[in-house]
This record gives structure tokens, C-alpha cells and sequence, in this order.
């Protein structure tokens, strides 16, 4: 399957699914993290969900993916506050980011997001924050969890 497709592909499920009835289950694409080369740890914390991406190249395609589960997991949960933190030492470009944006846009709107790199990839993540902020997602970028927590209790 192409990169170009797989991406449709994931946000047709998540746009499907966003405005599902609390108990069905968010539909998930065939591929699974492994099948992409990442993996996702989530954790149920007091008032937000911790989640951790880690792989070695992130592309847009991943990052649905990600999201897709992070989503299931705030709709099971109803949780809107989330702290992610990103660990992939190759990162996305401008487009891809843009791509990006649009599907966290559409899949979490009203979202609290609270999120690190352990790469540092600021210029992009900037660009990042910026995109999501345009589609109705308030998003911070934080160097340490301590803050991104005091941040996300705080709001």
C-alpha cells in the first residue's frame, strides 16, 4: 500500500468514527504500529492521558496512526487533556506536518495537548502547534513532563 493511500485511509476511519456513540469502538486501520515502525505506550494519569510515540522516522502516515489509538483511548475514556511525548529522531517536513494538522484537527477538536520532543525538532514542532491551534486544538510545547503537567491541571 502507498504512503498517500494508507494516510487517506486513516483519516477516513478517524472521520467515520469521531462523532461515534460512546461504546462503539474507534475502528482502526489493518496496519498496525509495528507494520508502520512505531510504537505507542499509553497511561491513564490523573486528569489526562499520557501517551509516548517512539520510532525512528516519523511520517504523516504514523502520526494518524498514533493518533487514531490516542483518540480510541480519550473517547473510551472521555478524557481531553492529553500529554504526549515524541521520540523519533528523524522527523516530517512542512507538508507532512500540514497533513498532520489537519487530521488531529478533525479527529480531537477542543483538545488540551501537551507535548515534548526528546529530539528537539522546534522549528517544525512550532509550526506544528500553530497549525493545530488554527484547527481548534490548544497545544503547548513543553522541555520537561513536570511542566507539561502543571500546564494541563492548570487549564
Amino acid at each position: 500500500m502507498s504512503e498517500k493511500k494508507g494516510e487517506a485511509q486513516l483519516a477516513l476511519s478517524a472521520r467515520a468514527n469521531y462523532d461515534r456513540p460512546k461504546k462503539c469502538k474507534l475502528m482502526m486501520p489493518s496496519a498496525t504500529s509495528s507494520d508502520l515502525g512505531y510504537t505507542l505506550k499509553m497511561e491513564d494519569r490523573e486528569g489526562y492521558l499520557y501517551a509516548i510515540a517512539t520510532g525512528e522516522r516519523l511520517t504523516a502516515q504514523i502520526s494518524a496512526a498514533y493518533w487514531n489509538e490516542i483518540a480510541g483511548r480519550c473517547f473510551d475514556n472521555n478524557v481531553q487533556r492529553i500529554l504526549i511525548e515524541k521520540d523519533f529522531p528523524q522527523t516530517v517536513g512542512p507538508e507532512d506536518m500540514l497533513r498532520m494538522a489537519d487530521h488531529l484537527g478533525k479527529l480531537l477538536p477542543g483538545s488540551r495537548i501537551a507535548f515534548l520532543d526528546r529530539h528537539h525538532h522546534d522549528p517544525i514542532n512550532e509550526l506544528g502547534k500553530k497549525l493545530a491551534r488554527n484547527r481548534d486544538v490548544m497545544m503547548q510545547i513543553f522541555d520537561s513532563v513536570e511542566k507539561a503537567e502543571k500546564w494541563l491541571r492548570a487549564n
